[in-house]
């Protein structure tokens, strides 16, 4: 019978700790209450926005409210196209958002879509 009471009551410690309880609270992983800058998702060279679909979904489940966006510009064989025109089909895309966020974007590019961003976004980058 001892036995069984020992195991219905806790321990003298965590008596003594309830009180404590919280002081710890603020220490405790809390979701971001800040908002996340936005990322941008740039494929490489004969890929498309489709295969960053997990990525997308990653990234919304774990940072939620991030505002993501995958390029969906020069898609497979379009990715051949002259890097001039992709440069400004990426511009064209990007300077809108980068606009809308003071704080800065994330990029995220692969391949091609790298340099692409960086022909256009070079005296921007504060980061690599």
């Amino acid at each position: 019978m001892p036995g069984l009471w020992r195991q219905r009551l806790p321990s003298a410690w965590a008596l003594l700790l309830l009180p404590f309880l919280p002081l710890l609270m603020p220490a405790a992983p809390a979701a971001h209450r800040g908002s996340y800058k936005p990322v941008i998702v740039v494929h490489g060279l004969f890929d498309s926005s489709y295969s960053f679909r997990h990525l997308l979904d990653y990234i919304n489940e774990t940072h939620t409210g991030t505002v993501v966006t995958v390029l969906d510009l020069f898609d497979g064989r379009e990715s051949l196209r002259p890097l001039w025109e992709q440069v400004q089909g990426f511009r064209e895309a990007v300077v809108p958002i980068m606009e809308k966020a003071p704080e800065g974007v994330h990029l995220i590019c692969y391949s091609q879509g790298k340099h692409g961003l960086f022909e256009m976004a070079l005296p921007h980058v504060h980061a690599v």
